[in-house]
């Protein structure tokens, strides 16, 4: 019999973030209202984080490496049962095999007694709502999150058999949506891709008397029957057609939970989707853009409309959740961005940044730029496809240093066939970019689904992939053609240098992350500059240049070839080229410039000039 108006409830379970309301399931709710059917998002994540502190909670969701699956470990037991031999194997292989100096006994100890609270907390999820009011009941699923969701939907199946079950998010997309339909039969829908159509589609469909509706995107059980196959997912929709995401169930939940007085409040919004350099050249250890890779973005009116109603109604805090920044925006969005004061934004970038698009970035409002760079290494660079050089990536961490901005960004090692002389090479640049914001996280790549690594292997040399060992330890009584189907990271053999460097290059990380205060900042005044330098050991160093080094070093603010400064300013009409290289490569002695290839880039931050 149809059901008038069937009662939906979305949850976000631990560990997300805290910090932020999640993205997909308040577009989710805000579509659902759209067509008058009622919604609550209920977030447990919050619920925890009032039991056992803000701080440990983001700590496990966004700070930890994702590929550990702590998340997942701590709520195993509630789910799956006890299993002392696999505890130990995840102990001795995944903890202290990878970060030993970070998980330590102390570290291990509090996640053993989270752990030993986590099944009377699942209890409270349960009793805490009445989830017999609710026809549907939603979960939104990524990185840690599987294993909490799973074992509140078996209890609320168990106890409320009316209630149909829907997983979606990250963890779902693609076949790992078939698997977690195929292997869990509580669950009776997985959404495998963007729901935003999908969902409110396939809710309306089952109230009108539609068991199990073919809709794409959508796998299904049917009266028990295994998962049906994955449908072709939902491609490019119309972004400007959405609705605003609802925040108000986070708002409302959050002023229950204590904060810590540094908690980083972030709206999250969404421009784009999809990748426009990887529609050209996919990075090879990307694993974002399950369902599709080209690039798709609002329209420029759309996204101030958008910023104007979240600003007003939650916050200027916000926080784009694009992959990339559509290259368009610096020619219509940005600048317009300008004229409204009082933003705080956070955007991921590319690296190939010139400097006016940098101070475009800054006059808009961007606070926080996350640029993909990944590498301070030219070969490596290209072993990943990146499209990005050296030059590039030390010329925004200046330019970004030079505006106001904070930058956030990964170094990894590990990727196959590379020189192990290449991160020698890097050990020795580092010291002089101490002024700069260092890397926010460093290690070893992973191996994820929807890479390049994962879709062929043998093309990089990888052999004998298989699920990795966290998800071995944590579903140990799965099989490995069923962790095949659930996994996101993979374990991987390949000749891999990386164990013998990897612990000069952490130490080199660790001395400039706490190298805090030093300063490379050059000041220029009529035909001369003076550069203060207090990189090396707390060392002051002042440094004075007139006529042609001054301007060659202010020439080189972004990199420069020899060919190109012969020819600026009429160089080469005044100066023979062995003066200018002789100067050049002065600066480069002193730590004062980088040469990479056939260019130069001054290191020093350009400040106001001095009187």
């Amino acid at each position: 019999m149809p059901v008038d108006k069937p009662r939906v409830a979305l949850v976000y379970a631990p560990f997300g973030a805290c910090n932020r309301p999640a993205l997909g399931i308040s577009l989710l709710k805000s579509g659902l209202m759209r067509q008058s059917l009622p919604c609550d998002i209920h977030y447990l994540n919050l619920l925890l984080a009032d039991e056992i502190g803000v701080q440990i909670c983001d700590l496990i969701a966004t700070q930890l490496p994702s590929a550990d699956q702590i998340g997942e470990w701590l709520f195993a037991p509630v789910l799956l049962g006890e299993n002392a031999e696999a505890d130990q194997e995840y102990l001795h292989h995944v903890l202290w095999g990878g970060y030993r100096d970070f998980y330590t006994p102390a570290v291990v100890y509090e996640f053993l007694r989270i752990r030993e609270l986590l099944p009377a907390f699942m209890d409270t999820c349960f009793e805490k709502v009445d989830w017999s009011q609710y026809d549907w009941v939603g979960f939104s699923t990524s990185f840690h999150q599987n294993c909490a969701s799973l074992a509140l939907a078996q209890r609320i199946k168990s106890k409320y058999p009316h209630a149909r079950i829907i997983f979606g998010g990250s963890n779902c997309f693609g076949g790992m949506g078939a698997a977690l339909c195929r292997l869990f039969p509580f669950v009776d829908f997985v959404c495998t891709g963007y729901a935003d159509t999908t969902f409110p589609r396939l809710v309306q469909a089952v109230a009108n008397g539609e068991a199990a509706p073919d809709i794409p995107g959508i796998v299904h059980r049917n009266g028990g029957a295994p998962a049906s196959a994955a449908a072709e997912p939902v491609r490019a929709i119309d972004l400007d057609a959405l609705p605003y995401p609802d925040y108000s169930d986070y708002f409302a939940q959050l002023k229950t939970v204590q904060t810590p007085p540094d908690f980083d409040m972030r709206i999250p919004m969404e421009a784009s989707r999809g990748c426009w350099w990887g529609e050209k050249n996919q990075c090879t250890f990307c694993g974002f853009n399950a369902t599709e890779m080209a690039f798709h973005s609002k329209s420029p009116e759309r996204v101030l409309d958008e910023l104007e109603y979240l600003c007003k109604n939650y916050g200027n805090q916000i926080f784009f959740t694009d992959n990339v920044l559509a290259q368009s925006y610096f020619q219509t969005l940005i600048p317009e961005l300008a004229h409204r004061p009082g933003l705080s934004l956070t955007w991921e970038v590319r690296a190939n940044l010139t400097r006016e698009q940098v101070l475009l970035l800054a006059n808009a409002g961007v606070k926080w730029l996350q640029p993909g760079i990944e590498s301070l290494s030219d070969a490596v660079l290209r072993l990943m496809r990146k499209g990005t050089t050296l030059i590039h990536n030390i010329q925004i961490l200046k330019w970004a240093k030079q505006f106001d901005m904070c930058v956030t960004w990964n170094l990894l090692w590990g990727f196959p066939g590379e020189d192990p002389a290449e991160y020698t090479r890097m050990q020795e640049i580092i010291p002089d970019l101490y002024h700069l914001d260092p890397p926010t996280r460093y290690g070893h790549i992973r191996i994820d689904r929807f890479s390049a690594y994962l879709a062929a292997p043998t093309s990089y040399g990888i052999m004998q992939l298989r699920p990795a060992s966290p998800f071995r330890t944590i579903y140990h009584s799965l099989s490995e053609d069923d962790l095949n189907g659930l996994a996101y990271h993979f374990d991987a053999e390949y000749p891999d240098a990386s164990p013998v460097y990897a612990q000069c290059m952490e130490q080199a990380i660790k001395a400039w992350q706490n190298w805090c205060g030093a300063a490379l900042d050059v000041f220029p005044s009529q035909h001369s500059i003076y550069i203060l330098d207090t990189r090396k050991g707390g060392a002051r160093r002042e440094f004075r240049f007139d006529g042609l080094a001054a301007e060659l070093y202010l020439l080189c603010d972004a990199a420069q070839s020899v060919q190109f400064l012969m020819e600026a300013s009429s160089i080469c009409e005044r100066h023979s080229e062995a003066e200018v290289v002789a100067l050049l490569d002065q600066f480069v002695e002193q730590g004062l410039m980088i040469r990479s290839g056939k260019q130069y880039l001054s290191l020093a931050v350009v400040r106001e000039p001095s009187n």
